[in-house]
């Protein structure tokens, strides 16, 4: 019996793992009732606790032992999304499990955006592949031997579309890249981004993992977080690519910090120029600067929302004395207030920033109007504030106005709650916003951090816009990450004409500091 008994559960093993023919796998496929796309990053449980998550074409290949043939009860639900209803009030469906069939769950959308794919990672597209069809992508299981990605950069720069991000997982070793990962892709003209973007990653060998993009002299092996990209031009009239490093500790602090320049020959980044510590000051690249033209005059605006900006040109901005921080305080600490006795914000050349905290304090002191600060956001239905947590801005030609998306300090999720904002100015006032996502559902609350709105691959006339962030469990709470989709990048889109995230009419841009226009160039 006991040799009996271990054969038949060898050859249960080399079932389960045999490669199997695209028609033994029953396809459930997880679509938006809306647009009748997959739906990607969709839980699928069976009554014994298997999880399965759909791929980015919202495929599950399902293939299981035993289990085929046989009606088999799924629990569906996932992030903004609303699970279908069975017997008794339980979220889920009962399948039929016939290989070679498909059956199509749709499911109602409660996000305002919609989730399109996965950017990074292994196996975007492994369930489609498993089932026999064709994926949109030449890499659908790995690329770059990639397995995790944190925190995206893009940039047009030198003719190429480039892709940078921060820390790098990799197949072979636990341990991966920490000095910037990079990828180029064709220009957005050439792209279609609503069923992803090609990436030809930077490798250390052909066939291998990604190489470094980053080169620091450092005390310590800190790794490299590189943001803040700029392209200005020279003296010569060069394009360059100027950003921003940080030499980053486990407790996240700076070890060390500085610019860097691009170098077109060997294509990494090279350390310009180092700045002091500790970094109090804010005056620095960092973030996603955008290009603005204000009283004639070309400037980046630094910041979601921007409160630092510096001239568009090489010798400013890699001289972090030529920063302005938008501010109303003087130099001595005390209020600036126009003819009226209104407090009056301006830029200023070498002076801190304002913070949201000294915002607040000047609100709550009733020095200071909502309407009449830079930013105070306030969730329109609710009235309730919301904070920002890190995000980005661009011109919107459709809206004509100032974007800015970005994720909530807090919240729902802590840093998954993702928001959609408008301002007649780059430098507000920010008033009302909308919740656009959310990565909160009862018990797996998730991160959605570091959004970054993607205005070069905007569509319909600024109509349609893309956005992704980090998809992960690190400050969320909960333990139990997400395989293949934790610690990847997911791209969104936005209609910015849908109905519910119609706002109030933003008030005029402060007219107190200097007005800005978008330049021709805007990022």
């Amino acid at each position: 019996m006991i040799a009996t008994g271990a054969c038949v559960l060898c050859s249960l093993i080399s079932i389960e793992n045999a490669q199997a023919e695209p028609e033994e796998y029953f396809a459930i496929r997880v679509v938006d009732r809306e647009t009748g796309r997959g739906i990607p990053l969709v839980e699928l449980r069976t009554t014994d606790q298997t999880r399965y998550f759909t791929d980015s074409n919202g495929y599950v290949a399902y293939r299981e032992p035993g289990l085929m043939s046989q009606q088999v009860w799924f629990d569906v639900s996932s992030w903004g999304y609303e699970s279908p209803v069975g017997p008794y009030g339980t979220s889920g469906v009962a399948l039929t499990t016939t290989p070679g069939s498909e059956s199509v769950v749709e499911l109602q959308r409660t996000n305002v955006a919609e989730r399109l794919y996965r950017q990074t990672g292994v196996g975007i597209y492994r369930n489609t592949m498993l089932l026999g069809k064709t994926p949109p992508l030449d890499f659908p299981l790995v690329n770059g031997q990639v397995a995790g990605s944190d925190s995206v950069q893009t940039v047009i720069y030198n003719g190429k579309m480039r892709w940078f991000w921060q820390d790098t997982n990799q197949v072979k070793f636990a341990l991966g890249n920490y000095s910037m990962t990079g990828a180029t892709s064709p220009l957005p003209l050439e792209l279609n981004a609503n069923i992803g973007i090609p990436f030809t990653y930077f490798l250390r060998q052909p066939g291998g993992f990604v190489r470094p993009m980053a080169r620091v002299e450092q005390d310590g092996n800190h790794p490299i977080w590189v943001d803040g990209l700029m392209v200005v031009r020279d003296g010569n009239q060069r394009e360059r690519l100027v950003a921003r490093y940080v030499a980053a500790r486990k407790d996240f602090s700076a070890a060390q910090t500085g610019l860097m320049v691009y170098d077109d020959a060997e294509d990494v980044f090279v350390e310009h120029r180092r700045l002091p510590l500790p970094t109090e000051s804010r005056l620095y690249p960092r973030d996603h600067p955008i290009r603005v033209t204000a009283n004639g005059t070309e400037y980046f605006y630094i910041g979601a929302p921007p409160t630092v900006r510096v001239h568009d040109d090489f010798e400013a901005v890699t001289n972090p004395s030529e920063y302005e921080g938008l501010t109303c305080y003087a130099a001595d600490g005390s209020i600036e207030r126009d003819e009226g006795g209104r407090i009056r914000f301006s830029w200023k050349r070498g002076q801190q920033p304002i913070l949201q905290e000294q915002v607040d304090t000047l609100i709550r002191e009733g020095l200071l109007e909502l309407e009449e600060a830079p930013f105070a956001l306030r969730d329109v239905a609710s009235n309730t504030p919301v904070r920002v947590a890190n995000g980005s801005v661009a011109w919107n030609p459709f809206l004509k106005r100032w974007t800015m998306l970005f994720c909530e300090r807090g919240g729902d999720s802590f840093l998954g709650e993702v928001w959609f904002a408008t301002a007649n100015a780059p430098e507000g006032p920010w008033v009302d916003c909308r919740k656009v996502a959310t990565h909160a559902r009862p018990g797996q609350n998730m991160d959605f951090y570091n959004p970054k709105q993607h205005p070069e691959l905007m569509r319909d006339g600024g109509r349609t816009i893309f956005f992704e962030g980090t998809f992960v469990n690190t400050f969320s709470g909960t333990t139990v990450p997400v395989p293949r989709y934790n610690y990847n990048q997911l791209m969104y889109r936005l209609d910015v004409s849908d109905e519910r995230i119609e706002m109030l009419s933003p008030p005029p841009g402060l007219t107190f500091a200097q007005p800005a226009e978008p330049s021709a160039s805007a990022d």
